[in-house]
């Protein structure tokens, strides 16, 4: 009996390309409108985070001028032995306004509308042994004799002198208007922390002691000096000025002046800067309150004491913007005031007042700039 095959019959199913196109189609029209709502989303956090940035980092550097502005002044000698010049005593040849030698330093100089800094904007420059930061800058303490009349050196600071410090040697109280007198070997003024090194510098024997004269000791460098102090410069630099910045813009840099030569080491501490503005509040009628304001070359003609007497207040302005470039905004002025405002909050009293269209160029009202401001009262001049 022959069995006959049976035939199945199967159904395929799928989609067809028409379906697939429409798929496709509608697909796309969401995305397109998913990325459409998101993409503004990603701009505006993006913007948002550079601007966050920027604050951040300007804060940072900022606090760096703070301190030094806090500290002006720390550890230095308010005069020198009657005739005689300490030696060595170089400082470099440019901006000559800044230079005390072979005079007593001043804790502040400073020029307006400086040749040395971009768009004509402040100089400043700062001198206090701590103003560098090596180990040598941060330490201090008292040189005196001990009951067998040896030398003995007392660290006030977290870390004690060690033999290859440098260090320099103040007489705090000499007679009745002679005060913080720098300790001199003949014409020099520095050793090394040594007991050896520290005897021509250090207190006659007394019979008073351990608790004769005491002078102050103070590290100045890892190397032998070639200034009695150390230095810090504040300026606009023009080089190596980040791709993010606007065109006219520079760097605010903190440049050290290096014991080992009349060079700087510069370190950038604020970016896209337009303007760097300096404001000193004075008391020049000794009744112990500002008088008076004083731009960057108020200070000029005003011996090292003078500024020591009536320097009551710093403040400091700092131009830049904030994020990058953005074709979306409009800053709405092209003017803004660099430094202190009156009450009126538009008229300028100290400062300038900044063209960004003739310092930046067309693309000024794509930014968002911004001034920033710090006060700091001097804590180390007195």
């Amino acid at each position: 009996m022959e069995q006959h095959g049976k035939i199945l019959c199967r159904e395929e199913t799928g989609f067809s390309l028409v379906e697939l196109l429409i798929y496709m189609g509608l697909l796309g029209i969401l995305m397109a409108m998913v990325f459409s709502s998101f993409s503004p989303v990603m701009q505006q956090s993006s913007r948002q985070w550079r601007i966050a940035e920027t604050k951040i980092e300007t804060g940072l550097g900022l606090d760096l001028l703070r301190f030094d502005l806090e500290h002006t002044g720390f550890a230095l000698p308010w005069e020198f032995p009657a005739g005689v010049v300490p030696s060595p005593y170089f400082e470099p040849a440019a901006p000559a306004g800044m230079n005390d030698a072979p005079g007593a330093p001043r804790a502040l100089a400073s020029e307006d509308t400086s040749a040395s800094s971009m768009n004509g904007s402040d100089y400043l420059a700062i001198k206090a042994l701590n103003v560098i930061r090596d180990d040598a800058s941060q330490k201090w303490g008292w040189l005196g004799r001990d009951a067998a009349h040896a030398v003995t050196v007392q660290s006030m600071s977290a870390e004690a002198f060690v033999n290859t410090d440098w260090v320099v040697v103040i007489r705090p109280q000499i007679s009745t208007g002679e005060t913080r007198q720098l300790v001199l070997d003949g014409t020099n003024y520095s050793v090394n922390p040594t007991a050896g090194d520290l005897t021509p510098f250090a207190p006659p024997d007394s019979p008073n002691d351990p608790n004769g004269d005491r002078y102050l000791i103070y590290g100045i460098d890892n190397i032998a000096p070639r200034r009695p102090f150390n230095r810090t410069d504040y300026y606009i630099n023009n080089a190596g000025v980040s791709a993010q910045c606007a065109p006219g813009t520079g760097t605010l840099v903190k440049a050290t002046l290096n014991q080992a030569d009349e060079n700087f080491t510069i370190l950038p501490i604020v970016d896209c800067v337009a303007d760097f503005q300096v404001v000193y509040y004075l008391d020049t009628d000794g009744d112990g309150g500002w008088d008076s304001r004083a731009e960057a070359n108020g200070l000029n003609g005003l011996t090292a004491q003078q500024i020591r007497d009536q320097v009551k207040s710093i403040r400091c302005y700092v131009l830049t913007h904030e994020g990058r470039v953005d074709q979306t905004y409009t800053f709405p002025n092209a003017n803004i005031n660099v430094g202190e405002v009156a009450a009126d909050g538009v008229t300028l009293v100290a400062g300038r007042t900044f063209d960004l269209n003739a310092n930046i160029g067309a693309t000024w009202p794509n930014y968002r700039w911004k001034v920033n401001s710090l006060a700091v009262t001097p804590r180390n001049l007195q």
